[in-house]
């Protein structure tokens, strides 16, 4: 299957990566990864128009609105996962899939062929696909920002605030720091992993 992966910034570049072994990725195709900022998404969709468009944006209900009004195929999926993940906890969330959008049926998989399919199966070679919730309920790009707002956005926002103390202590030697705060300075280092467009996207999220 012929991909395209929109996006050079770190997770773009991660998602080249790992998907070149499973999918002929190249500069131009019908199915579009839009590994970009969610500020980007009207531009990148819109210049995009008809295509399969593959949204993986941390924020999903905003970012899979903007890619309908652009093309009725869009699969969105949340990889909840980076570089640093190790391969066996890699998970990703499966919020719209086109084809469940089109069919009243509870079954999400389909044996015919097609770019959805091609691409889901590819996806399920890097990382566990999950398209139902504790509940049993399928993800909908809301429930997923819900569940986001109470999980990721908390954590990138936490992180913030407690990187205000962290910053405060750089002149303090290091023996003098206690064990409670080195942790601490341990969590305030996710958002190095962070570039500034994936934390503008999780904050992005309209149930926060």
């Amino acid at each position: 299957m012929k991909l395209q992966i929109i996006g050079d910034g770190a997770f773009g570049s991660f998602l080249k990566e790992i998907l070149t072994p499973r999918f002929e990725v190249v500069d131009d195709a019908n199915s579009v990864i839009l590994a970009v900022p969610f500020s980007a998404y009207e531009d990148v969709a819109s210049k995009n128009k008809g295509k399969h468009l593959i949204n993986v944006c941390s924020v999903q209900k905003p970012s899979t609105d903007i890619c309908l009004k652009y093309s009725e195929e869009v699969t969105s999926i949340h990889p909840l996962f980076g570089r640093r993940t190790p391969s066996n906890r890699r998970y990703s969330i499966l919020t719209y899939s086109y084809l469940l959008a089109k069919e009243d049926n509870d079954t999400w998989w389909y044996p015919s062929i097609n770019n959805e399919n091609q691409f889901i199966e590819g996806f399920m070679g890097i990382s566990t696909i999950m398209n139902k919730n504790e509940e049993g309920l399928r993800f909908t790009p809301e429930s997923h920002d819900i569940l986001m707002a109470k999980t990721h956005v908390a954590a990138v926002m936490g992180a913030q605030q407690l990187k205000i103390f962290v910053d405060r202590v750089k002149d303090v030697p290091d023996e003098l720091i206690p064990n409670s705060f080195r942790m601490m300075r341990e969590f305030v280092k996710t958002l190095e992993d962070m570039p500034q467009g994936t934390i503008d996207s999780i904050l992005a999220n309209p149930y926060i």
